[in-house]
């Protein structure tokens, strides 16, 4: 993790784009929310929480296809570690 603390990064931000800090705060906010929000979904995708229409409309097919080919890889690597165990 880096050694700059927040407030330096923050600085940092405010002053290369040349915005008021409440402007990168939020835009910083809206874009966490974002990110969390792919998490969550991909997550709850996975637990059979969501429908996969969901995450393709929100998400897109090739994102939804590197989603489930790492599921289908996981899961063929964990069922080879079982039967040779």
């Amino acid at each position: 993790m880096s050694e700059t603390g927040f407030t330096q990064q923050l600085a940092f931000v405010v002053a290369q784009r040349r915005e008021d800090e409440a402007t990168v705060l939020a835009q910083a906010v809206r874009e966490g929310i974002h990110a969390l929000y792919r998490e969550v979904l991909i997550e709850a995708y996975l637990l059979g929480q969501v429908p996969r229409e969901m995450v393709l409309k929100e998400l897109g097919p090739e994102r939804l296809e590197e989603i489930e080919y790492q599921r289908d890889a996981l899961q063929r690597d964990v069922a080879w570690g079982l039967k040779n165990a």
